[in-house]
């Protein structure tokens, strides 16, 4: 269980909107740099595996493997 203090913030209605705006662009550039970052990771593991001259079948572990480290790293996150 997690302890968190909620604050309360008075805002004025156009300074609402103004912070509504800079949220949704803050995540919709967190999105974006996600996918960077995931498409990079998959280049770099598809590059590794045809280095190493691996089969399918060492390919599907290597994709488990990673999805399990992404699913541990998930974890970790605390929202």
């Amino acid at each position: 269980m997690r302890n968190a203090e909620v604050k309360q913030m008075q805002v004025a209605g156009s300074d609402v909107d103004v912070l509504v705006s800079l949220l949704g662009k803050a995540r919709l550039e967190e999105k974006k740099s996600q996918h960077w970052e995931f498409s990079q990771r998959l280049a770099a593991l598809a590059l590794y595996a045809q280095q190493k001259g691996y089969s399918a079948v060492e390919v599907i572990e290597l994709l488990r493997k990673e999805a399990e480290r992404f699913e541990h790293s998930s974890q970790e996150i605390i929202v």
